[in-house]
């Protein structure tokens, strides 16, 4: 079974960058059968900010990738370093160190695939 990484580093500024990392690894997962991990790197975890103005979208996309099957993180390193705490992100969205969770993937046979 091919297995995917998509890491994406668009915040809030390109959301149809965004947009189209996520419906990538939905395409993945459910129509090509692909195991599928995501993670948000960088300004991308901006866009799991809850007083974003898109916040319920963000929650449905989050929950439609976990009802499909991918697991969901974030970059704690990078929310530190935007200066976002998890109480102001999204709920359910699993904080990982983004290099370390990156080598584990491709340790594990992932291949990486970035927008």
């Amino acid at each position: 079974m091919v297995k995917i990484f998509v890491i994406c580093t668009a915040g809030r500024d390109d959301i149809n960058r965004v947009n189209m990392a996520i419906n990538f690894a939905l395409g993945a997962r459910k129509n090509a059968g692909a195991e599928a991990s995501f993670m948000f790197l960088g300004r991308g975890v901006e866009y799991l900010m809850k007083n974003a103005a898109n916040a319920d979208e963000v929650r449905k996309q989050i929950e439609q990738m976990k009802q499909a099957g991918i697991d969901v993180a974030y970059c704690s390193v990078s929310a530190k370093g935007l200066g976002l705490t998890p109480d102001m992100l999204i709920d359910g969205v699993e904080p990982v160190m983004g290099g370390v969770h990156t080598a584990k993937k491709i340790q594990e046979g992932y291949e990486v695939v970035s927008f």
